[in-house]
């Protein structure tokens, strides 16, 4: 049920003219009559000049909350029949998204102390003494804002000894809280194809990296091969590296499909210094049977750089069909794998996933339940190996491959999972 509801539940931002009589339905059933407060205190004139976000199942409002103009974000209500569902947190990153969309620096609400923890995990911070209003219990609480406009740069790295010419992409906020996020793209793909989410971390203080694989987008070498087994691994150990350097501290790394399974390396066998680790539709297991496996491993040896179709469904990257056309229509996107690249992918997910026991990094782990172009097995195996303090798993039925580039409503609720997990690794973060 609760998945059925944040898969239906949309939501609507503005005007009290245009939403108050939803909104007010569900501030009535919330506030007047669950909790008794009287009806002379709930309405004011801060609502005709507040956004408003309303949530509705069909025709119905289920959900609503506003931010005034001096950001304080206020009337958070969800009908008892739609709690527990996830639906409070994304009115509330409705409203903070809207509150940094017209360059506030920070929000600010009056909190029931029985909430306290929700908002917690959404990055606000209590502040001063308990005080009454309207008979409840409250907790002043605020959370700064980042972001506003950014900034990208594009460079070349020279190649290293035996290696290509890596194409590397930097997003820089206006204004950020010191913390990066390393990124590294997928298959056949490049790092450019990612600049929505980088923006949007952009747009919450964080500071992103990523490059080209060799053999990908806009970095030398032949399409789809590598020259080494480890030259992925190598590359972008010393690219991470640097990054560590510039932030003067070790950063997140997020990898996705081949990106995750490199990521995976990188920090379970090769000791890569990282704050944290997010994984979305790692290429932990590929779905090769042992007659194929065993054709890569023949091909490996005789001839490991042969380009070959690489046989990926574009169809199965997302249910947005402009994000399929996109890919299609990428002059840098290629179709293109060799034996030594497959073998290494393979073998790659395998290790990550006997390793997962020492795993030591908190590890974010987003897994597409309909994935069609990597085993999302894989994960969960991953995922029943790892420490379980250090791992949290959210795995979303139905979904295809990039997840954060799937259709709406489902892409809010990916966004709003990592927003939550990132909160923690901000630099100065405090859960008091």
């Amino acid at each position: 049920m609760e998945t059925d509801r944040l898969h239906t539940t949309r939501l609507q931002l503005g005007t009290w003219a245009q939403l108050g009589e939803p909104a007010g339905r569900v501030r009535r059933a919330v506030f007047i009559d669950e909790q008794q407060i009287p009806e002379s205190l709930e309405w004011d004139a801060h609502d005709p000049v507040s956004h408003h976000c309303v949530a509705f199942e069909g025709d119905q409002p289920v959900g609503t909350g506003r931010l005034l103009p001096d950001g304080h974000i206020g009337r958070m209500a969800v009908l008892a029949s739609a709690r527990r569902s996830g639906l409070g947190g994304r009115i509330l990153s409705a409203l903070v998204d809207e509150a940094r969309r017209r360059g506030d620096t920070a929000v600010q609400l009056s909190a029931q102390t029985h909430a306290l923890d929700f908002y917690r995990r959404h990055g606000f911070v209590a502040q001063g003494e308990v005080y009454d209003e309207v008979g409840i219990p409250h907790r002043h609480m605020s959370r700064p804002l980042w972001g506003g406009a950014l900034s990208r740069q594009d460079w070349r790295e020279p190649a290293q000894p035996g290696g290509a010419s890596l194409r590397q992409r930097e997003w820089l906020p206006a204004r950020g809280h010191g913390g990066g996020i390393y990124l590294l793209h997928g298959l056949g793909e490049h790092s450019a194809r990612h600049d929505a989410l980088a923006a949007w971390l952009c747009g919450r203080g964080w500071r992103v990296r990523s490059h080209d694989h060799a053999g990908h987008g806009e970095s030398g070498g032949r399409r789809g091969v590598i020259t080494t087994d480890d030259q992925l691994r190598i590359e972008a150990g010393l690219l991470l590296a640097d990054f560590e350097r510039a932030l003067g501290a070790p950063p997140v790394l997020l990898g996705h499909s081949m990106g995750g399974a490199l990521a995976a390396e990188l920090v379970l066998g090769a000791g890569a210094r990282v704050s944290g680790l997010v994984l979305s539709s790692p290429a932990l297991a590929i779905g090769l049977s042992r007659p194929l496996s065993l054709l890569v491993s023949v091909l490996n040896r005789l001839m490991p750089e042969l380009a070959l179709g690489n046989g990926l469904d574009a169809n199965a990257l997302s249910h947005d069909p402009s994000i399929v056309r996109a890919y299609r229509a990428d002059p840098l996107v290629h179709d293109r794998i060799s034996p030594r690249l497959l073998s290494w992918l393979e073998q790659a997910g395998q290790r990550a996933r006997h390793a997962a026991a020492d795993l030591a990094v908190p590890t974010l782990l987003l897994v597409a339940g309909d994935d069609r172009l990597v085993r999302p097995e894989g994960s969960r195996a991953f995922a029943a190996a790892a420490p379980a303090e250090r791992l949290s798993l959210h795995w979303y039925d139905g979904l295809f491959h990039e997840l954060f580039n799937e259709a709406e409503p489902a892409r809010q609720r990916v966004f709003a999972d990592l927003e939550q997990w990132l909160m923690a690794r901000e630099p100065g973060f405090s859960r008091a």
